[in-house]
């Protein structure tokens, strides 16, 4: 039996579906409270005026917008996602949180293997964020493609602005509000309560697993890189599928998101020409092809340490 199955804490769920229905409404009013919320204390953390935000949110970005952005993603994705998914765990499927967070499984060869798979699926990745990116709509979605693309160069807008570090300290704060909570609080409710009860009502992992990567990536809002997103969302969901521990997923996706962090932050300090838009385009396609194949290697060396430390 795949350790998944019997590790599942949403297997015994008579009703699933409806259970994802109540997950997914709240998740909605989640994230609208834990918005205003952050919202608030970030205008009062920067100084703004709350006729101001509109204009913050646009370029050019002062040091009082990265204020403002930081504050207000951080706190409201920890409430939206962490504590949510906490108190969902908690008082509506009426659980323990142990069930998520233990170290069954847990070993530090396996999160070596984890940290390498990721890095290796990441070079692999670029030549899909590269093809997302350019990416041609038909003719009957010029409109869709309109306004997809300016709201994709909207957000890149705002995350250059949150990937110009002036310090050091800047840059830990990004790896807390960029890489942390993310990977804490998204791992937790794609793959610890959605994936999980939809295994526990499809029964076919799978499907689970690629539904909760769509959904995942479809959840950013960013069209011309939801496929990356989605790519991505799948190895986080058979990482957790196959170890049956919340901890390798959270491990993954902090490596993508702090090593994309740490980039910003070192990169201009090291290469005089530096252009961050370079960086999908400059892995040649033979060298993401091979990545795949050494990520492979490794999601299979990894599957077997788990499997013997189950036995």
């Amino acid at each position: 039996m795949d350790s998944f199955e019997y590790k599942n804490p949403q297997i015994k769920d008579k009703n699933p579906l409806r259970s994802i229905l109540s997950l997914v409404l709240l998740f909605i009013a989640a994230n609208l409270i834990g918005q205003l919320i952050g919202s608030l204390i970030a205008i009062f953390v920067s100084g703004i005026d709350f006729y101001q935000i509109e204009q913050v949110l646009k370029p050019p970005f002062t040091e009082q917008s990265k204020r403002f952005l930081y504050t207000a993603q951080g706190i409201s994705h920890f409430l939206s996602f962490t504590l949510f998914g906490l108190f969902f765990i908690k008082v509506i499927d009426h659980d323990t949180i142990k069930s998520y967070f233990h170290q069954k499984s847990l070993f530090f060869s396996g999160i070596l293997l984890v940290i390498f798979m990721t890095i290796s699926f990441m070079f692999f990745n670029s030549i899909v964020i590269e093809w997302n990116m350019n990416v041609q709509f038909p003719e009957f979605l010029q409109d869709f493609e309109l306004w997809a693309r300016n709201m994709e160069d909207r957000l890149i807008e705002l995350t250059k602005a949150m990937s110009s570090y002036v310090n050091i300290g800047e840059m830990l704060v990004a790896m807390l509000v960029i890489g942390i909570l993310p990977a804490i609080g998204e791992e937790l409710i794609f793959r610890g309560l959605l994936q999980n009860k939809l295994l526990a009502g499809i029964k076919n992992h799978h499907i689970a697993i690629w539904i909760t990567a769509v959904i995942f990536g479809v959840f950013h809002l960013q069209f011309f890189g939801v496929v990356p997103r989605i790519f991505l969302g799948a190895l986080f969901g058979y990482i957790y599928y196959y170890s049956g521990n919340i901890w390798y997923p959270i491990v993954a996706h902090f490596i993508n998101n702090g090593l994309a962090v740490l980039v910003m932050y070192l990169g201009p300090r090291m290469v005089e020409d530096w252009n961050a838009e370079e960086i999908d385009s400059s892995v040649p396609p033979l060298m993401s092809i091979l990545s795949l194949v050494i990520c492979g290697f490794l999601f299979y060396q990894f599957i077997k340490q788990v499997k013997l430390r189950e036995v």
